[in-house]
């Protein structure tokens, strides 16, 4: 390649991963006190383009990460969601958390990975996203971390610290790593 179009990719490769709105709230926010309402918080992502429901509660700032434009804007997050501090979320893929759910804090939810190349090079080095789907009434407790192109089904609990790599079915209680369920949950009042 010439250095023209290697400078060109850089270029448009930049542009892609800045998110001005995202970056302008995140500096609002750094030197907002942790006891302002985590619905302000929910009111300046929604400025920045994420789908925030008004009745989401954001404890803190939710790291948002992403190599694509717009990826803020893949984000989905439902009505009655409490997400802790420290959260991680890359969004190159559609990350959608339904109604009711609780994310404990350092949480980190990734949409992106590499597929398996050559002995070479084991990791390929393009990407590939997978969407995230974490059904309604769930809670992934302290440090849970989930990977692409899982689903978690309504109702389920992930302990804390689980790597959870496929998908859990719902009314599940799993922990571990990788994450394994472990019991089947009562199903309450729905």
């Amino acid at each position: 390649m010439s250095a023209r179009t290697v400078a060109k990719s850089l270029v448009s490769s930049t542009r892609d991963c800045i998110h001005p709105r995202l970056t302008v709230a995140n500096g609002l926010l750094a030197v907002t006190p942790t006891f302002v309402s985590g619905w302000f918080r929910a009111r300046l992502y929604r400025l920045a383009g994420v789908d925030v429901a008004r009745s989401a509660f954001l404890m803190g700032n939710i790291r948002v990460r992403g190599g694509s434009r717009g990826h803020a804007s893949r984000i989905h997050i439902g009505p009655n969601v409490r997400v802790s501090t420290d959260v991680t979320i890359n969004s190159d893929g559609d990350v959608t958390i339904e109604e009711n759910v609780n994310i404990g804090p350092f949480v980190k939810i990734y949409t992106t990975t590499h597929d398996l190349g050559p002995g070479s090079r084991r990791s390929s080095t393009e990407t590939v996203t997978r969407p995230v789907l974490i059904e309604r009434g769930c809670w992934l407790a302290l440090g849970v971390s989930v990977l692409p192109g899982v689903t978690i089904g309504h109702g389920s609990v992930i302990g804390a610290g689980a790597v959870v790599s496929t998908d859990i079915p719902p009314d599940s209680y799993a922990e571990g790593v990788p994450a394994v369920v472990v019991r089947k949950l009562p199903l309450g009042h729905r």
